[in-house]
C-alpha cells in the first residue's frame, strides 16, 4: 500500500513560510506523511500563525470522522505500545487498512517534548508504508492526552488513515477525558490484576468498551484466566458506556499475536452495534460539544490572566492570601471584580 512521497516544491514553500492552505489539504489528502506530520506540528506550535493556519486546515478538512477512532489505556506496564503494534499489524496486513497512531507521550521536563519511548516499542509497524505513528507531548497536561490531540485526529483522517488509535499516558480517574476524542476505549490489564481492583479508578471502567488481559501467555495464563473471571464478575454490576450491554472480558497476548483476532472481531461488532442504533452519531455529537466548552472555558481564562489589571496585582493579592491577610475566596471574588 504504497503512500504518496513528499512534494519537494511544497517542502520548500512550507520552509519558506509560503505554503498556500489549499496546497497543504492536497498534500495531506495525496497521503503524505510527512506533511501530516508538519500540519501536525503546527497544531503544537506557541506561535500564532501556525496555530491560526492550523486551525484553517482542521476546518476545511472533508474527511473528519471517516475513521474509527480507538482509544487504549491501561496501567503503567501492561503493553500498550506493543498491543498497538501487534493490532496496527493485524489490521494491516489482514484487513487492509491504513492506521495512524497518536501516542501521548510524558513530556519531557525541560525541553516540553516528548520522550519518544513508544515508538521504540512498534517496531513493526514503524517500518510499515501504510503506518503513521506520532508521538504527542503530554506538556503535563492531565487526563492522559494532550492539547492538539483533536486537531490531529482530525489532520489525521484527511491524510487517509482508516483507523486512528490514541494511546494514553496511563490509567487513572482524569484519564477518563480520552472518551471525548475517541468511537471506542480498550483497556488493557495484567494478569493478577484482579487483586489490585481497588486501584482501578470506577470512573475509567465505566467508560471502557472493551476490556482484555494482556500478556496471557505462559505461566501467566492461569492468572490472566483468574482475572478474567474476577473481572467478569465485577463487570455484571458496573455500568458501562454503552448500559443495556454486558461486557466480556478477553485474553490477548501482544508478544505472540494470541486472541488478537478475536479482539480486533469484538471491535467490529461492536462499532456496528454503534452504528445501527445511531450511538456513534450522538456520541461524537457530543464531543464536539464538550470541546466548544472546553477551548471556551480555556479562552476565558487566557483572557483573564493575560488582562494587564489582574497581571499587575495578581502577585501582591496572592501574597496576601498567603500571609492571611485575605482568605483565598473574597480574593478571587475582588479579582474577578476588578476584571469586569
Amino acid at each position: 500500500m504504497e503512500l504518496s512521497s513528499f512534494n519537494p516544491n511544497f517542502e520548500s514553500k512550507v520552509a519558506q513560510g509560503t505554503a498556500l492552505p489549499q496546497e497543504w489539504l492536497n498534500a495531506l489528502r495525496s497521503g503524505s506523511k510527512q506533511a501530516l506530520a508538519k500540519a501536525i506540528t503546527l497544531t503544537e506550535s506557541t506561535k500564532e500563525d501556525d496555530r491560526q493556519l492550523a486551525r484553517t486546515l482542521v476546518q476545511h478538512c472533508e474527511r473528519t470522522g471517516s475513521s474509527l477512532r480507538i482509544g487504549i489505556t491501561g496501567v503503567p506496564g501492561v503493553g500498550k505500545s506493543t498491543f498497538i503494534d501487534q493490532l496496527g499489524t493485524f489490521l494491516i496486513q489482514q484487513k487492509n487498512k491504513k492506521v495512524a497512531v497518536l501516542a501521548v507521550d510524558p513530556s519531557s521536563g525541560r525541553s516540553g517534548g516528548s520522550i519518544l519511548g513508544d515508538k521504540t516499542r512498534m517496531a513493526q509497524l514503524v517500518l510499515n508504508d501504510a503506518a503513521y505513528i506520532r508521538p504527542i507531548p503530554s506538556r503535563k497536561e492531565l487526563g492522559g492526552v494532550a492539547s492538539g490531540l483533536s486537531e490531529a485526529i482530525v489532520l489525521s483522517e484527511e491524510a487517509g488513515f482508516d483507523v486512528v488509535f490514541i494511546e494514553t499516558v496511563g490509567v487513572g480517574q482524569s484519564e477518563t477525558d480520552v472518551t471525548e476524542l475517541v468511537d471506542v476505549i480498550v483497556f488493557l490489564l495484567l494478569p493478577n490484576s484482579g487483586d489490585d481492583l481497588q486501584g482501578i479508578k470506577r470512573g475509567i471502567m465505566e467508560e471502557v468498551h472493551i476490556v482484555a488481559v494482556n500478556k496471557s501467555e505462559g505461566d501467566q495464563l492461569m492468572a490472566a484466566k483468574k482475572t478474567k473471571m474476577l473481572l467478569d464478575a465485577v463487570l455484571q454490576i458496573m455500568p458501562g458506556p454503552i448500559e443495556v450491554e454486558l461486557r466480556e472480558v478477553l485474553l490477548c497476548s501482544a508478544e505472540t499475536g494470541q486472541g488478537i483476532a478475536e479482539l480486533w472481531t469484538a471491535v467490529e461488532q461492536l462499532q456496528q452495534r454503534l452504528n445501527d442504533s445511531s450511538c456513534l452519531q450522538e456520541n461524537r455529537k457530543q464531543q464536539k460539544v464538550k470541546r466548544f466548552h472546553r477551548l471556551l472555558n480555556q479562552m476565558l481564562q487566557d483572557s483573564f490572566f493575560q488582562n494587564p489589571t489582574i497581571a499587575e496585582h495578581l502577585v501582591q493579592v496572592a501574597d496576601d492570601v498567603a500571609c492571611g491577610k485575605i482568605d483565598a475566596y473574597q480574593a478571587a471574588l475582588n479579582m474577578f471584580q476588578q476584571k469586569k
